[in-house]
Order: C-alpha cells, then sequence, then structure tokens
C-alpha cells in the first residue's frame, strides 16, 4: 500500500473526517469510531460477492481508518497531531470568516468580486495557452486587454464608492443644516438698556429666571463684550412668540427671532444697546413718523388761517393759553381737532393761478425748509 503520509509527518487525508469525529473529539471517541469502522470494512466481514476492485477499495478504507487512528492515539505521532490541530483550527477559523463574509458581503461587493476573478482565471487559461501557441503575440495583446479590463473595474468600483461616500457627506451637512434651523427656531436674541437694569448687568441667573415665565429655558449665552445681549434657547419653539411679543414696546429690554424667523419680527429693531443715546424722532416707527408730520402740518395749516384772519401769532411756535388757541397737535392727539381738507389759504397774488394742492405742497417746502435750517 503507498504511504498515507507527506515527507513532513502530515497525513494526505484529514483523519477526523476519516473516523467522523469532530476536532474536538476525546481518546475514547476517536477508539469508538475506530471500532464500529474496523468491524465494518474488516477483511474478514466482506462478502465473498464482491468484485475485486470493490474489496481494493474497502482495504483502502481500512488502512485509512487505521492510518487515522494510529495519527490521533499513537505516541509517536503526538507532536506531529499538535501541529495538525493548530493548522486545521486555524483553518477552519478562516473558512468560517470567508463564510461569514460571503453572507454580510453586498451584492455590489459580490458580483465585483466574481468579475475579478472570472478575469484573473482567464488571464491564467490565456497564459498558459501562450506557452503551448506559437501565436505569443495574440497573447500577450489578451493580457494586455485583460489588465486594462481590470483596471477599468477597479476605476469603475472607486468612483461608485466614491458617490456613496459624498451622498453621505450630503447627507449628514443637510441633517446639520436642519438641526441648526430648529435650534434656531427656539431661540432669541435679547438686548438691554444698561442705564435703565438694575445694577447695569444680567447674569445668566437673572435671565434664565426672568425668561422662565414664557418656558423651559434650555440654555442662556452672553453675547458681545458690551454686556447688553444675551441667546436665549428655550425648550419648545412656542415659548419664542410670546417672549419677543412681551418685550416689542419695552423701554427696558427687546428682544427678536433668530435665523428664518427673524423676518416675522417686522416691528422690532436690533440697535438697542445705544438705547439711552438715541434721540426719540430715531426710534419712532414709520407709523409714527406719519402721524407725527400730519399733526405738524395740521398745525401749521391752522397757524396760516389764524395769521390771515389775524387771530393769531406771529410765530410758529407761538403758545396761547386759551382752550380755543391750544396747539392744533395737541388737540389732535386728544382726539378733539377736526378740520377741513384741503385747507383755505390767503388770497393774495402770489397764490393765484394754483390748486390747493399745489399751495399746500408750496407752503410745505417753505415751511419745512426754515424748521431744519
Amino acid at each position: 500500500m503507498p504511504s498515507s503520509s507527506r515527507k513532513d509527518g502530515m497525513p494526505l487525508k484529514d483523519p477526523y473526517q476519516v473516523l467522523g469525529v469532530p476536532l474536538t473529539a476525546s481518546e475514547s471517541d476517536i477508539k469508538k469510531a475506530y471500532r464500529q469502522l474496523a468491524l465494518k470494512l474488516h477483511p474478514d466481514k466482506q462478502s465473498g460477492t464482491l468484485t475485486d476492485s470493490q474489496r481494493e477499495a474497502l482495504d483502502r478504507q481500512f488502512h485509512d481508518v487505521k492510518d487515522a487512528r494510529s495519527f490521533l492515539l499513537d505516541a509517536d505521532h503526538a507532536e506531529a497531531r499538535k501541529k495538525y490541530d493548530a493548522n486545521l483550527a486555524s483553518e477552519r477559523t478562516r473558512q468560517a470568516e470567508d463564510e461569514r463574509r460571503e453572507r454580510t458581503m453586498s451584492s455590489r461587493r459580490r458580483r465585483m468580486r466574481d468579475e475579478l476573478g472570472m478575469r484573473e482565471r482567464m488571464a491564467k487559461v490565456s497564459s498558459t495557452g501562450a506557452a503551448a501557441s506559437s501565436s505569443s503575440g495574440k497573447d500577450r495583446f489578451d493580457v494586455e486587454r485583460l489588465r486594462r479590463e481590470g483596471e477599468r473595474l477597479r476605476q469603475e468600483y472607486s468612483n461608485r464608492e466614491a458617490e456613496v461616500d459624498l451622498a453621505r457627506k450630503q447627507r449628514l451637512a443637510v441633517e446639520r443644516a436642519t438641526q441648526k434651523l430648529q435650534k434656531e427656531d427656539r431661540q432669541i436674541r435679547l438686548k438691554w438698556s444698561r442705564k435703565k437694569v438694575m445694577g447695569g448687568v444680567h447674569t445668566r441667573q437673572s435671565l434664565t429666571d426672568i425668561m422662565k415665565d414664557f418656558g423651559e429655558v434650555e440654555a442662556v449665552e452672553m453675547l458681545g463684550s458690551k454686556g447688553n445681549a444675551a441667546l436665549i434657547t428655550f425648550a419648545n419653539v412656542s415659548s419664542c412668540k410670546p417672549c419677543v411679543e412681551a418685550y416689542r414696546n419695552s423701554e427696558t429690554m427687546r428682544a427678536t427671532f433668530v435665523g428664518r424667523r427673524k423676518m416675522d419680527d417686522a416691528t422690532s429693531g436690533d440697535n438697542f444697546g445705544e438705547y439711552d443715546n438715541v434721540p426719540a424722532t430715531s426710534r419712532e416707527t414709520q407709523e409714527e413718523r406719519s402721524l407725527r408730520r400730519a399733526a405738524e402740518r395740521e398745525r401749521l395749516m391752522r397757524q396760516m388761517e389764524m395769521e390771515e384772519v389775524g387771530g393769531g401769532g406771529d410765530g410758529v411756535g407761538e403758545d396761547v393759553p386759551s382752550q380755543k388757541s391750544m396747539a392744533p397737535s395737541d388737540r389732535w392727539a386728544r382726539g378733539e381737532q377736526k378740520s377741513a381738507f384741503p385747507p383755505s389759504f390767503p388770497a393774495i397774488p402770489e397764490n393765484e393761478g394754483f390748486t390747493p394742492f399745489e399751495l399746500l405742497e408750496k407752503y410745505e417746502k417753505i415751511i419745512f425748509g426754515k424748521m431744519s435750517q
């Protein structure tokens, strides 16, 4: 019988597989498996109807079983068995890892691996055929073509990976921007007059105590170097609007939205830090400015009428103590002023040929020009 082991003493066939036992089988398990197979395969136990080829096959199996038992149990093979067990365990671990990778591998990676494997096999077949073929030029061309094909596949794979990575980064950027907008929706910006705040300053704790009236405060961040601004982050979006509305007309503190909600706060200004040094006319709204100009215009028209009939003074700003001659702007503010429009103008040569509206525009330019000087 030919030898059943290699030159290094390792068996040609897996002894555990021959005996049908696991790698962790004990000595008694190995002996039991050997006895069962020996009784089954022993030449004396075979039927006389077997052919010569069948008898030879059974003899080979019987000798494989004997060699497997000898390798696993004899003291002469103890060192070789230790090495064999270590190599076998490593090989099975590698196979298990390959199976796990195969199960978890995506269909795209599996397809790419199969394509590359097929190209490599084709290259090997081509190189083998090239050794036996006289057309070496054609074979070199095929190898070069396969090499280029492999490079193209690797480039396609790299491009797809780059696209996936770019899509992931874009998705993360959108998520971060969305989170920032959502946070800004819960924030308001406060500014206060240091001259009108008790002690001249606000602290995080004092602002937290004040803002608790509108909802739970998540964070307070002081802004700037002047100590008159802060960024308040509420736990709930619904807390922002009541806070802004509460301080919209305050003389001490103003609150404004942050980010995309800032446009909703159309009537609140952002220049409150120097509030005490700004004239009152620069702090009034457009509506207040229009009303003030209308009252001023009414007062000037009344003054012109009084001068025409000789019942008024000669100064624009002259004060008359009687209720009848009270400044028209004061009576307008109290709701007592009632005048016709357009007003009448003195019948003098300079006013001839002008409509009432043209005369009104003419006198406005004259009077407001004097006021601005």
